[in-house]
């Protein structure tokens, strides 16, 4: 079973191996650059997946075939720092390799590692000669440098195939847009100019706005708040819509305090309800880390970030104990603390529910005996 660093570094090369030949007319100069800076017969960029060594650019191409499964290759997957091999045949670790007794002979490896911002090692731009050899510092700088852009160009043709990907999607939201527009402004124009006309003939006082004139004018008000309704329907979709119905209905519970925390416990966002319960405006509470509601004595402890931690870890956290209002006063709550996630699984922030049970610890329930 892969583990998570493989399984993304896995995902990582097969978009790179997506891009454009234009990012490999690029990478085929860099190895160009490569072989005459290092005066080395053969340079490539290689990016290894789950079946084989993917050469994706070379220079020296008689020499290219027999590189695809090289042990040093392999080499340079398990492991992120620069490697040189003098002479291969006097080496203890690949000196009986096939690739050392084939024709012509590879007496000589540099390989620089391509690592991407976030650690991931993608694959390594390498250098092979047929006698056994070296590099000065200036020619390890330079491969050093050149690894990098190779990571770049990488990076930002990835961004641009993304960025051109959330244009078009965007445009697609955009025809749809202009779609129903066209269907609805029709609807929306009628009543209207109806609505339009009353009004004005009221102001010049050829209308007197008896019952029936007013009923008349409210309905067609109605038939034009009716169809923006539509539009926004429409334009939204059914799923955005339950979400909006969703926060809404969130916003509006005056029983339960929720707030919504970053990753960091700082307040983005909240409800009634705990505007009601803990006794702040949102306009003085978000922004600010969510140990405000806690104690000297707990902050001290480290209660809230403990609690923060546990819910990181276990997804959940749960907690009774006193709290602080914004006047000072205390009361007794009952918290649950759940962590969000992205599709990646990272912790992005988190949800924080507290009720108020100060009334349960007043009020202790009586027992009965038999």
């Amino acid at each position: 079973m892969r583990n998570k660093n493989e399984q993304k570094r896995l995902e990582k090369i097969k978009e790179y191996l997506a891009l454009n030949i234009e990012l490999k007319n690029e990478l085929q100069e860099i190895t160009k650059l490569a072989s005459s800076i290092c005066n080395k017969p053969v340079s490539v960029i290689t990016l290894p997946d789950e079946i084989t060594n993917r050469i994706i650019a070379a220079t020296g191409e008689e020499l290219v075939s027999s590189l695809h499964d090289t042990p040093f290759c392999e080499h340079m997957r398990e492991n992120n720092e620069f490697l040189i091999i003098r002479d291969v045949k006097k080496d203890p670790l690949f000196s009986n390799n096939g690739t050392t007794i084939q024709q012509p002979v590879m007496r000589f490896y540099a390989g620089m590692p391509l690592i991407t911002k976030d650690g991931l090692k993608i694959g390594s731009l390498c250098l092979f000669d047929r006698k056994p050899s070296n590099l000065n510092d200036v020619q390890k700088r330079t491969l050093l440098a050149l690894a990098k852009q190779v990571v770049f160009l990488f990076e930002a043709e990835l961004s641009k195939m993304r960025l051109k990907e959330q244009l078009a999607e965007i445009e697609k939201k955009n025809e749809a847009l202009r779609a129903i527009a066209q269907l609805q402004s029709h609807d929306i124009r009628q009543p209207l100019t109806s609505v339009m006309g009353l009004i004005n003939l009221a102001q010049d006082n050829t209308l007197n706005m008896d019952e029936e004139w007013l009923s008349m004018l409210h309905d067609t008000v109605s038939i034009v708040d009716s169809r923006i309704h539509a539009i926004v329907a429409e334009t939204l979709g059914n799923k955005d819509i339950k979400l909006l119905k969703f926060n809404k209905m969130v916003e509006e519970i005056e029983d339960y305090a929720i707030l919504l925390l970053d990753r960091n416990g700082l307040i983005e966002n909240w409800n009634k309800g705990a505007e009601k319960i803990k006794g702040y405006k949102t306009s003085e509470i978000v922004g600010r880390s969510f140990d405000v509601f806690y104690t000297e004595a707990q902050k001290d402890a480290g209660i809230p970030y403990r609690l923060l931690q546990e819910a990181r870890t276990n997804g959940v956290a749960r907690d009774e104990g006193e709290r602080v209002k914004s006047d000072g006063t205390t009361f007794m709550a009952r918290i649950t603390i759940t962590a969000i996630h992205d599709d990646n699984g990272e912790v992005i922030g988190f949800t924080k529910v507290t009720r108020d049970i100060s009334k349960e610890h007043q009020y202790p329930t009586e027992e009965i005996s038999a």
